[in-house]
């Protein structure tokens, strides 16, 4: 049933992304996100299946939700036997980007099995994603000393380590990070949000990025597995854990993979909102926007580029 919805799912990112737009350089993220967010509320509805959302808003940035536990898609109320979904959305990934017309911002949905998606009440993660071409010749773990997963990587891919580039949110819990990354000499690529965009380039050849590393949102952790999942890249994550507002370090455990934040076969969609090196943002014509998307599906590897012209 995932495939035969797998077009469905690119409209429910693409009529969030364009009622989003709406508020691009607004200086107002809450009422972007706000209509991103009932934007995409109104077109699960309308899709022929039963979802609940196992990821979605509200707590963290007190958004107007989708929320934890919500029942979407336009087969809910059916007395009959269905499979559930679970599903994993952030309406707009850049609320910020999106309110001062930065690039990066996106409408982001995964898709995956019902019971198969992690769940944490932590809101962050320290991630390390890269790509297939990596993963292919060693395995790294977020819980290895950072310098050892650079020359493993720079080495896996046969480079020298100084050609090597780490994507990294630009953020003053990184400094350190930083600072050991430039001693050892490889290049970084700072972003002021979108961590997910961060970590799919990892698996595109011509994006330039190697790695992504660093503490981010675990609801992005979810979406960006689903996008790994489907693209042959790797993530492992540690859960930072909180205590009285205050950091007190990572869960003292595994390390979470991809195949444990989203267990089995996954679908991925995104639609840009602003300008970025993975997608366009929402353009205006006269005969109406154009948006364009990705989508993914990890038991084909299937991966579409759509331009979509919309009309008025």
């Amino acid at each position: 049933m995932m495939k035969q919805i797998s077009m469905d799912l690119v409209r429910v990112t693409e009529a969030a992304a364009i009622s989003a737009s709406a508020w691009i350089g607004s200086g107002n993220k809450e009422e972007a996100d706000r209509a991103a967010t009932e934007a995409m509320r109104d077109r699960l509805n309308q899709l022929p299946m039963f979802g609940v959302i196992r990821i979605g808003e509200g707590k963290k940035d007190g958004a107007p939700g989708l929320f934890c536990g919500e029942e979407v898609g336009g087969l809910r109320d059916a007395h009959i036997h269905l499979p559930v979904f679970d599903i994993a959305v952030d309406p707009i990934d850049g609320t910020t980007q999106t309110s001062i017309a930065g690039p990066e911002a996106m409408s982001v949905m995964g898709v995956a099995d019902g019971g198969s998606m992690f769940q944490t009440d932590e809101f962050y993660m320290l991630k390390l994603a890269y790509g297939p071409q990596i993963a292919a010749k060693t395995m790294l773990t977020v819980n290895s000393p950072l310098q050892e997963n650079l020359k493993r990587a720079a080495k896996a891919l046969g480079k020298d380590i100084t050609k090597l580039t780490v994507c990294i949110l630009n953020r003053p819990r990184h400094e350190e990070y930083i600072k050991e990354m430039r001693n050892i000499g490889c290049r970084i690529k700072l972003i002021q949000d979108c961590d997910i965009s961060g970590a799919i380039a990892t698996c595109l050849p011509d994006s330039g990025v190697d790695l992504l590393f660093g503490i981010g949102g675990a609801p992005e952790a979810v979406l960006t597995a689903c996008a790994l999942k489907c693209l042959g890249g790797y993530m492992t994550t540690l859960v930072w854990n909180k205590e009285n507002g205050q950091q007190t370090g990572y869960t003292p455990r595994e390390p979470y993979t991809q195949n444990h934040l989203v267990q089995g076969h996954c679908c991925f969609a995104a639609t840009g909102v602003t300008a970025g090196s993975l997608l366009k943002g929402v353009r205006w014509t006269s005969r109406g926007p154009i948006t364009n998307s990705v989508f993914m599906r990890s038991e084909s590897g299937t991966v579409r580029w759509l331009e979509t012209e919309h009309g008025n």
